[in-house]
């Protein structure tokens, strides 16, 4: 690839980056009617895994994919905090400037965006990596390897909204309330899109796959995706 193809490819992944950033921070400012449709679509981890595994379907290598699936992750994060940080300042809510104890309270909240900046950005490389190589794998590899990669894409994209739907139709015991409607239609939300954008992008492959091998990869990928968003959510309740 040129100078100039480089240029424009650089160019289109970091729009992508703080699009999807900035896209996700506008979801968090909208009344929780809109909310309700618009977070499942920009600011949700099948949001943001399904722009990872994009990127890395159209970018020219294996170690490339990888590259820019971190950089776009990385870059909608830190253009989503950056945003709260000095435009909505969320942070500060709360805090009148002739308390006793603003200073402190000022650092905290900095500190509580500095640690999920940090935690995000960790999860950004690794889902990056993973995604991005798996965006390739489904547009280059062999068959039983794009099979597998299209498997464990479908099984661990939909996990944050298949860990919801898990919590409330398995383990809640309760009577079903708006607000779980409300979470299962953003649960189901990301699982469609899952499937839709795994099933176009292998669909565009144009080569044999084996249909077996996906799903059964991504039927235990499934369970280890909802799994791993049950960790992520457990640690993101201590930060």
């Amino acid at each position: 690839m040129n100078r100039a193809a480089l240029r424009r490819a650089a160019l289109l992944y970091a729009l992508a980056g703080v699009t999807l950033g900035a896209a996700a921070f506008v979801a968090d400012l909208v009344p929780p009617a809109v909310a309700q449709f618009v977070t499942p679509l920009v600011s949700s981890g099948s949001a943001w895994g399904l722009v990872a595994l994009v990127v890395g379907y159209l970018a020219w290598s294996y170690r490339s994919a990888a590259f820019v699936g971190v950089a776009v992750l990385a870059l909608s994060t830190v253009t989503y905090y950056a945003l709260i940080l000095f435009v909505s300042r969320r942070w500060t809510a709360g805090i009148q400037s002739w308390d006793v104890d603003s200073t402190a309270l000022v650092l905290a909240g900095l500190g509580t965006v500095a640690r999920a900046t940090t935690f995000w950005l960790v999860a950004s490389v690794g889902a990056g990596v993973v995604m991005g190589w798996l965006g390739q794998a489904v547009r280059r590899g062999t068959a039983r390897l794009a099979s597998i990669a299209s498997g464990v894409a479908m099984g661990f994209l939909p996990g944050e909204g298949a860990c919801e739907i898990f919590r409330i139709v398995v383990l809640w015991g309760g009577p079903v309330n708006a607000l779980h409607w409300s979470r299962l239609l953003s649960a189901a939300t990301q699982v469609s899109m899952a499937v839709v954008v795994v099933s176009v992008l292998t669909w565009r492959r144009r080569r044999d796959v084996s249909w077996w091998v996906f799903v059964v990869t991504a039927a235990a990928s499934v369970v280890a995706g909802t799994a791993l968003w049950h960790v992520v959510d457990s640690v993101r309740m201590v930060m």
